[in-house]
């Protein structure tokens, strides 16, 4: 899992975006708003965290069932994948998640 080159997270007025500069916005939306559960997940998959890292740590950060955290990490990382934020190899099966 890779972040796009040229995509940056970045929190303006207490609102987290996701920029897409230069080649980037040919690619996906130049400015997308998004909450804080997502900001917290694209900044562990900055920091290289794989998708079972990104699960455990949410199991510990969020007060939710550990099947419904699971679902809600793969569904998000496909529909950045989908929103071409995310990029590179990837086999995204809907039951088991994205294998990058």
């Amino acid at each position: 899992m890779r972040i796009r080159e040229g995509v940056l997270l970045r929190n303006v007025c207490g609102e987290w975006l996701l920029i897409a500069v230069g080649d980037a916005a040919r690619h996906c939306m130049y400015v997308r708003q998004i909450n804080d559960t997502l900001a917290y997940y694209w900044q562990m998959i900055e920091e290289g965290k794989t998708e079972e890292e990104i699960i455990t740590a949410a199991r510990e950060e969020y007060d939710a069932s550990p099947e419904v955290i699971e679902k809600d990490v793969r569904e998000l990382i496909r529909q950045l994948y989908d929103m071409n934020y995310l990029v590179g190899p990837a086999a995204i099966d809907p039951e088991k998640g994205v294998k990058a």
